[in-house]
């Protein structure tokens, strides 16, 4: 099993996350995520993005959906980062070894999403 260290080191490789590790707070899902579901629901709310004119949200489901659909595995596990001005959901393979895709946004100082 990763420890939380391992699986954060591995985000950072995938995305900037600025400082380190006690900078955020880490959540890691103890429910797994049917890829297929998954591709689902982001085609839809990819399209409902698109037609409320989030071209930005759409563009980031539109990487996730690239992901999804490119890795051969059947079930992922979640992780949710959460920092002072950042909130990122990511997808990784089931053993933690890879990140599939991921959401992430700018929040303001309430905590509320910026985009």
């Amino acid at each position: 099993m990763k420890t939380i260290d391992d699986i954060f080191n591995l985000i950072k490789q995938t995305v900037n996350l600025s400082g380190k590790i006690d900078d955020y707070n880490i959540r890691l899902s103890n429910s797994v995520f049917d890829r297929e579901n998954l591709i689902g629901v982001y085609r839809i709310r990819k399209g409902v993005a698109s037609r409320k004119e989030n071209y930005k949200l759409a563009q980031q489901m539109d990487r996730l959906l690239i992901g999804l659909q490119n890795t051969s595995g059947i079930l992922l596990k979640g992780v949710n980062i959460k920092g002072e001005n950042y909130s990122g959901m990511y997808y990784l393979s089931d053993n933690y070894e890879k990140v599939i895709g991921y959401l992430e946004s700018e929040l303001d100082e309430n905590g509320n999403l910026i985009n």
